[in-house]
């Protein structure tokens, strides 16, 4: 197999785990995925043709890339992202009925810039004849960025379509995905600008765990952790985890979400989980995404082996099994949650303000 064939399966696969993990952000009303693949197909190659289409008008009337010219690819961020928004507008018949929470327009969003890439890439493979470093950097990573740069553009749809207006906000989306995508252009076609690719990068993602935080704390279908505890139906008796402050072994009355598993100590009233579901309840219930690391904290230099994930909670971690009072922990979550909405609506480049 054409080592430039095998760049474009590995940049499939890394789209598509992309695409799961977008899927995963999704935490309180997830998407069919039937419906996001169905997206991810007609919207790509929608989203090609329009883009071709829009290359040859610009053909016509005597605009093209040069080569050696670094500032003749500006214009091509604005014609993909075009060419992709545009595609999200006609799929509106696969997700009219799907498109009932904040989350769902970059959810989709994604799948058209993944489908959209993945024939990119193809041609893009194809069209070149050497296979360089520069070749090979841009393939891997052209995926997730053509990805980042529309999520803004999804918000925006999901405005413009459910909350019948903000088209002038869905406009600055444009523009503001088109220069992004047109500086990546740039810097991604040149050695001595790929500095400027890693800045790209890092500032993308930043911003988009911080919109995929924004949107499912607005959710509708949002709860909090009391909730989720007190309104679940009778709980299984499962095998316990040992409880951190009475030591109870015994079999516990067990709340399971998805991949969150809670149990709650009749002896002692603590509950209990792993520390994979903890982290969970953090992105699910305090609308806190990308890696937690940095929020957990050791809790003291005397029990170097207890820490815990922003406050409420302890983490054993060498049993990696974390307790909480619900009361505490549940106030925690959702002061996070109005934090993160606050602190997000303040930044100057977020013009949303969508209400639950």
């Amino acid at each position: 197999m054409p080592f430039k064939t095998i760049l474009v399966v590995i940049s499939f696969l890394f789209g598509l785990l992309i695409i799961r993990r977008l899927r995963q952000y999704d935490v309180h009303e997830q998407e069919p995925f039937g419906k996001m693949l169905a997206v991810t197909v007609w919207g790509g190659l929608l989203s090609i043709v329009l883009s071709l289409f829009l290359y040859r008008v610009l053909q016509e009337a005597g605009i093209s890339i040069r080569a050696g010219v670094p500032f003749s690819y500006f214009y091509v961020g604005f014609i993909e992202e075009l060419a992709k928004l545009s595609a999200l507008f006609l799929s509106w018949m696969f997700i009219r009925n799907e498109l009932n929470e904040p989350t769902d327009g970059p959810i989709y969003i994604a799948c058209v810039a993944l489908g959209f890439s993945l024939i990119e890439n193809y041609f893009y493979a194809v069209a070149t004849p050497a296979t360089s470093l520069l070749v090979v950097i841009r393939l891997i990573i052209c995926t997730p960025m053509h990805m980042a740069f529309s999520m803004f553009m999804g918000l925006a749809f999901f405005w413009a379509m459910r909350c019948k207006g903000g088209w002038g906000i869905l406009l600055c989306a444009y523009i503001f995905a088109g220069v992004y995508h047109s500086l990546y252009n740039i810097f991604v076609s040149y050695w001595f600008l790929l500095p400027g690719v890693y800045l790209i990068l890092t500032s993308a993602y930043r911003w988009m765990h911080r919109l995929l935080g924004y949107t499912a704390a607005q959710s509708p279908f949002r709860q909090s952790l009391a909730e989720f505890i007190h309104t679940a139906p009778r709980p299984e008796i499962e095998e316990g985890f040992e409880c951190l402050d009475c030591g109870n072994r015994a079999p516990k009355p067990t709340y399971t979400h998805g991949r969150i598993r809670v149990q709650k100590c009749e002896d002692c009233g603590a509950y209990l989980c792993t520390k994979a579901s903890l982290c969970q309840m953090v992105h699910q219930y305090g609308s806190l995404f990308g890696s937690l690391h940095k929020h957990i904290k050791r809790l003291s230099k005397h029990r170097k082996h207890l820490c815990v994930l922003e406050a409420g909670n302890r983490i054993d971690k060498k049993k990696r099994i974390a307790c909480f009072q619900l009361d505490e922990f549940n106030s925690v979550l959702e002061t996070m949650t109005r934090r993160h909405i606050e602190q997000t609506e303040k930044k100057w480049w977020f013009p949303f303000k969508c209400e639950r």
